[in-house]
């Protein structure tokens, strides 16, 4: 932990983030997004200051966020955050990347449209606990007492399952309603026809959207602030990315159907499959494959390399991997994955090396050749770095004696890995809560859990 000078000296900043489909989502591999895209053009800022520091993102569980951050665990929380009053006692926050927020009612289209409060007496709401929500909630539930009347009944809801996917349940008729922020629904307005959004009657006006760090942190607050001035809101960079998603439904239908993806469940049981033959994690070989090719099987390189992985048909007709035509997808893959393996095994397998430590530098190795990394290692250990660590030592070196393109190769398959592995726990833990809720609703509908 530490202010931007630390962050400085480590080389990284780490940005915690909550997987929310518009704003942060993994298409064809790629982080994809308005949150995903203000990230990078975060790290770009940064880079104009300081070309060696990089930018991790960690997903983490919402209802993490502030705690992660607190604890260490990352040093910035981009993830739709409204600013309010309790959630400025636990952290900072920058100055707001939007402004205007209205909390809005939705229910099924066939509910009638509620203007007033009195309407809402008695009402049942389903929201995910730890929500700003709730506490919007709280403040009507006053009002309506105050004038004797029943307040509304809350059920809470894990904070795994995203606003997407509790709008899908209004639709399918499994909850009657929920609050969801107006620039997400600005951003999903092609299911308004499905849904009914009540937007004459708002539980929070006006609120602001922030990225938030942990207290007493000057220096990386200036550093957000100064950044967010060109890029917030209203901005002609803010406009820019918003306007991607939001002129367009396109990328809503490619992240909707990539479930149902054929082509993409093909690749993941590929990916899996060789990469338990081989004893490395699928992950790795899917970063992989999307830092070679951007997961595109037809990609041929100007040095010769082909496919998905990037083979180099020689190497693929050597003895160490023996592959015929790399052309063919599971071929490429198969080559690609029995070559990191043999790398692993004939040049990094070294009890002095970390687990980590030997899969960064056999990824090194597959992108500049296994001879030049082992040369950086003894040039590192001569100049007073550590031979036996890649980031922030060995990688100095190489970046120094080769070029640039190791380096960025390692850290963006360490950030593309780091990223899947997170989302793909909280798919599972989310799909498999999902599934229980809605068994749930099938049976009975919720007792509240409490009301204000």
């Amino acid at each position: 932990m530490g202010d931007f000078d630390v962050l400085q000296k480590k080389g990284v900043v780490r940005v915690l983030v909550s997987g929310d489909v518009g704003f942060y989502h993994i298409e064809n591999g790629k982080p994809k997004g308005i949150l995903a895209e203000q990230i990078h053009y975060f790290q770009q800022s940064l880079k104009v200051r300081d070309p060696l520091l990089r930018v991790q993102v960690i997903p983490v569980e919402r209802s993490e966020l502030l705690s992660a951050l607190n604890q260490g665990r990352g040093d910035i929380a981009v993830a739709n955050l409204t600013v309010t009053k309790e959630r400025e006692q636990l952290v900072d926050f920058s100055i707001p990347i939007r402004s205007d927020i209205d909390e809005l009612l939705v229910t099924n289209h066939s509910t009638p449209l509620i203007t007033d409060i009195i309407q809402l007496q008695g009402k049942e709401v389903w929201l995910k606990q730890n929500s700003s929500y709730i506490s919007s909630v709280h403040t009507v539930n006053k009002q309506l007492e105050q004038n004797g009347m029943v307040p509304i009944y809350i059920h809470l809801l894990n904070n795994n399952i995203q606003d997407l996917e509790l709008l899908d349940l209004i639709k399918r008729g499994k909850i009657t309603a929920t609050i969801v922020d107006s620039h997400k629904l600005e951003l999903w307005g092609n299911l308004e026809q499905d849904i009914r959004i009540h937007r004459d009657l708002a539980f929070r006006h006006n609120g602001d959207i922030a990225w938030a760090i942990r207290k007493n942190n000057p220096q990386l607050k200036a550093q957000i602030d100064q950044y967010l001035q060109d890029s917030k809101q209203g901005t002609l960079l803010g406009n820019v990315i918003d306007n991607r998603y939001l002129e367009s439904i396109s990328w809503m239908n490619r992240a909707s159907n990539a479930l149902q993806n054929e082509e993409r469940e093909k690749l993941e049981e590929l990916f899996v499959a060789y990469g338990e033959k081989y004893e490395i994690n699928w992950l790795i070989l899917l970063a992989m494959a999307f830092q070679e090719s951007g997961l595109d099987n037809t990609k041929i390189s100007h040095r010769g390399a082909v496919g998905i992985m990037q083979v180099m048909p020689k190497t693929a007709r050597d003895w160490y991997v023996d592959i015929d035509d790399v052309y063919e997808l599971e071929s490429n893959i198969h080559a690609g994955s029995k070559y990191l393996r043999f790398i692993y095994d004939r040049y990094f397998d070294l009890p002095e090396l970390s687990d980590i430590d030997k899969i960064h530098f056999s990824l090194a190795a597959y992108n500049a050749g296994p001879a030049k990394i082992r040369r950086m290692r003894v040039l590192a250990a001569k100049q007073g770095f550590n031979p036996n660590k890649w980031f922030n030592h060995v990688e100095v070196i190489a970046r120094k004696n080769i070029s640039q393109e190791p380096v960025k190769y390692v850290a963006n398959i360490n950030r593309y890995f780091t990223i899947y592995q997170r989302l793909d726990e909280f798919q599972d833990i989310r799909e498999e809560q999902l599934s229980n809720m809605t068994r749930q609703l099938n049976v009975k509908r919720f007792s509240p859990y409490f009301a204000y």
